[in-house]
This record gives C-alpha cells, structure tokens and sequence, in this order.
C-alpha cells in the first residue's frame, strides 16, 4: 500500500507509523505499538499525544492502562474537508494581500509538479470561451508524460469550457489518444517544444531528460500578443 498521500496531508513519518500500526493492531496498550513501529519510548508517547490532539487516535482507561485505538479512516476525508473549508475563507483575504499591477515578472518552476503547478495556475481564474493557445512538439514527451500530465490537463480546459488550440509537429499526431479536447493542428517544421499562451501570461517548459523538467511563467501582456500573433500565423498554414 502506498502511504505517501498522508504524509502530503500532514502526517510526519512517526504519526504515520502509529497510526497504521494502530488500524492493524486494533485497541492496544503502548508496548505493542512501541514494538511494531520500533520508535523510541519518548517519540511513541508525543506522536500519540499529537494524534490524539488531531483526532486520530483516541483511547480508554482500563485500570491505570490507557488503550489506543485509531479512529476510522473515514475521518481522514472530514479532516480534508475542514482544512479546506478553512483555507477557502482565508483565500479572500489573500487575494488582497497579492499585487494587481500589470507589472512584467517571471517565475520559475521545477519538477512534474512544479510544471503542473505552472499549467493549471495559468488557467486558475479563467472565464467560459476564453482562448488558449498552445505549441507542442516532440514524441517522446507525449509517450512518457500525455497520462501524467497532459490527459488531465485538458480535462480541466474543458471542464473550464475554453476555447483550446494547438499546434503540434506531425510526429505527435500518431500518439495522440481518443477524446483529446484541444482543436488542433500539425506542421512537419519545427516550434516551440512547450509553449501555452493565456491573456497576458506565457508558459515555457524545457523537458530536459523528463525526470526534472523546467518551466517559466511570464507575466507580460506584451510578450504574450507577440506570441498569440505569431501562433495565429502559424494556425493558417498548419493543417488538420
């Protein structure tokens, strides 16, 4: 069983151990917990304390003895649930914290997630039929990455209702799945490997080995027109 997604909810290494072992055991005193997680005595003892705290333990006293016992896994969601019930009533707040100017920057991101982060961050407040223009070349890329990434991401250009186009080099059109929702279109010259242009923003992803790739985002509505001209160039002679 991959246990990674609780450690990516909050769960520190220690918590996890407990509170797994304690699903497996059922209701039990400290000693056998202490045996299967093979923790020290003090860090057992604050890791239960803070699992207790976060709702995820709880426990009886029979004579003097505490026993534990985890709570359902189900609660796990609920858990979920309020920290982003919590977080949505900040987000407000936040917003007005975060510069409005049409001021030109660029980030940088690294990783799959980094470039997932990238991606759906270019597209977060977007409006029905708003357009989308992306470049995309390179087989390999849509052999390794198209189900861990792009898959998804069209999904969510859809479910935001865009008006999506792409323009991709001919090698890919093979390798292209069922049901993709971007319009698109092929040229047998090369472009940009990864390029997305949205509103005043333009995002670069260098795939390098596809183990680390790198993107930048940038702010800049006039680099931005400059590439959304050039993409609708490129769209007249680009063929189905």
């Amino acid at each position: 069983m991959n246990t990674k997604i609780l450690n990516e909810i909050g769960f520190s290494e220690a918590e996890k151990k407990v509170y797994i072992s304690l699903l497996e055991l059922g209701s039990s005193t400290a000693a056998p917990i202490l045996k299967k997680t093979g923790l020290q005595n003090s860090v057992l003892y604050r890791t239960i304390h803070r699992l207790i705290e976060k709702g995820f333990i709880s426990f009886i006293k029979k004579g003097k003895i505490k026993h534990y016992k985890s709570t359902d896994p189900e609660l796990l969601l609920t858990f979920l649930k309020e920290k982003e019930k919590r977080l949505k009533e900040i987000i407000p707040e936040l917003k007005l914290k975060q510069t409005q100017s049409e001021k030109e920057d660029a980030e940088v991101y690294s990783g799959i997630k980094g470039v997932k982060t990238l991606l759906y961050s270019l597209i977060e407040e977007s409006k029905k039929g708003e357009e989308s223009f992306f470049f995309q070349s390179g087989s390999k890329i849509y052999t390794e990455l198209q189900d861990k990434i792009f898959l998804a991401y069209d999904q969510l250009r859809k479910e935001k209702d865009l008006d999506v186009k792409g323009i991709l080099h001919i090698s890919t059109k093979k390798l292209m799945k069922k049901g993709r929702y971007s319009k698109m279109r092929y040229v047998d010259f090369p472009i940009p490997q990864t390029m997305a242009i949205f509103r005043n923003k333009t995002a670069i992803i260098a795939w390098g080995n596809l183990e680390k790739p790198t993107g930048v985002l940038i702010t800049s509505k006039e680099i931005a027109d400059q590439y959304k001209e050039f993409f609708k160039e490129m769209w007249k002679i680009a063929k189905p």
